[in-house]
């Protein structure tokens, strides 16, 4: 919507969908006691996680990057934002009336009379369409076009949307996203242990995949003491981490997992930014010394399909594995090599690249000679449009954020079996998300 008269837009990049008017507020400027929109120049994960949702209608910063992790903290509390607007959108003053786009990554500002009250109309149109979209999906199930969908998790608030979010189960539990906040120490077992027992009696009886600790890249945490590094997301993260400090991360949060799950939680646990399978096996032996010190119960071991050596060699890793997840912005990020983090790249990260359509369908079909099931998630996955190229490329799952299910499941319950065929076949050819969306987009009338 660019059509407003006398108001000043500033231009960034879609990190969260939606659209949300409301007065502008400065990140240092006193907190408003009404809802506002936050602007700054870059927000942490942390930060993000800690946002007041009664406050808080949607964020926009000058810095970041569509795939960050603030942004998609941002997708996981269901907030529009929009980032990399450049320096000149922390010059707007609070309380100015803006419109946040989170769809097509804009922020008018300056919104007053007529164009406030068309800006107005739009929020109610949009949330009237999520209503009836949310509806449909709740009626028909977690399932749509053959593919299951599953919800991310951040904020123990979340629970209570979860049972009306047409959710299977939860497909990605963040864990260090519960614990960023904790200050000079470090998480220590018996509280991983309520935070997962606790999460299971709230969801009852559904399945709770758990990402072991990913800390690195644009999480730091500062009770770890980590040294700088010159190229984090290159560097000590994910499973790198974890294996070099079993003491301290691995062993007690495995053991907080096992703990749980003898208590009756579902639990699967994946290990992220996992590079090789001796990576692997090497955390699932610990895994396993500990189920039998334990004497729990058997839980399935996955990995997180992010890094290219992993994609390129999963024939090896489905030999061990009892499940595959593509995380859709690391993979992004690795194989344009374009930071995921950098202002400068936010408009050259293209998540329907032909490399990464190709890498994804390489991946679902060595698993699935080996029988073993591929899901995806990030913001890839929540775009309507994304998860019917994942579907069609022959992805089982999908995690998504539960603002998004009601529209993701929408256009897959569109996508039938010459769909697919053509949308593939789009997708391997040329490939790109521009030329995907309008494909897509024509094709399923969405």
């Amino acid at each position: 919507m660019t059509d407003f008269e006398n108001v000043t837009t500033h231009r960034g990049v879609s990190g969260s969908r939606g659209w949300v008017v409301a007065p502008i507020h400065a990140l240092d400027d006193p907190a408003p006691q009404d809802r506002y929109v936050l602007v700054a120049d870059d927000l942490t994960p942390a930060d993000t996680a800690g946002l007041d949702l009664a406050l808080v209608a949607g964020f926009c910063t000058a810095g970041g990057g569509p795939t960050s992790h603030t942004v998609q903290v941002a997708h996981n509390l269901g907030i529009p934002a929009v980032v990399a607007a450049g320096p000149m959108v922390l010059t707007v003053v609070s309380g100015t009336m803006c419109a946040l786009d989170g769809d097509a990554g804009l922020l008018h500002a300056g919104l007053h009379g007529g164009d406030l009250r068309s800006a107005k109309d739009r929020e109610g149109e949009h949330a009237q369409r999520d209503r009836l979209r949310r509806a449909r999906a709740l009626a028909v199930g977690p399932v749509a076009g053959g593919v299951t969908l599953s919800t991310t998790f951040v904020k123990p608030a979340q629970v209570a949307e979860f049972a009306h979010s047409a959710a299977s189960g939860i497909g990605l539990l963040a864990t260090e996203l519960l614990f960023l906040g904790r200050e000079g120490e470090i998480t220590d077992e018996d509280a991983h242990f309520r935070a997962y027992t606790e999460l299971a009696r709230a969801v009852g009886e559904a399945e709770i995949t758990v990402r072991t600790l990913d800390i690195g890249g644009d999480k730091p945490v500062p009770a770890l003491k980590l040294p700088q590094e010159d190229n984090s997301f290159l560097g000590v993260r994910g499973l790198r981490l974890a294996l070099g400090r079993p003491q301290d991360l691995l062993i007690p949060q495995l053991r907080a997992l096992y703990r749980a799950a003898a208590c009756g939680a579902r639990l699967r646990i994946m290990f992220p930014m996992v590079t090789t399978v001796e990576e692997f096996t090497r955390a699932a032996t610990i895994a396993e010394n500990i189920r039998n010190q334990l004497r729990a119960p058997d839980v399935p071991l996955g990995v997180m399909v992010e890094v290219p050596a992993c994609a390129l060699t999963v024939d090896l890793f489905a030999e061990h594995v009892d499940f595959l997840s593509i995380g859709t912005n690391d993979l992004t990020q690795y194989l344009l090599a374009t930071s995921r983090t950098n202002p400068a790249l936010a408009h050259d990260i293209d998540p329907l690249h032909v490399s990464v359509n190709r890498t994804v369908a390489q991946v679902t079909a060595a698993a699935a000679v080996a029988a073993v099931p591929v899901t995806a998630c990030g913001g890839l996955a929540a775009s309507p449009v994304g998860a019917v190229v994942l579907a069609s490329l022959g992805i089982s799952g999908l995690t998504v954020t539960m603002a998004a299910i009601p529209a993701v499941h929408e256009a897959l319950s569109r996508l039938d079996d010459d769909a697919r065929r053509t949308i593939r076949h789009q997708a391997l050819t040329t490939g790109g998300t521009d030329h995907l969306t309008e494909h897509v987009t024509a094709r399923l009338a969405l």
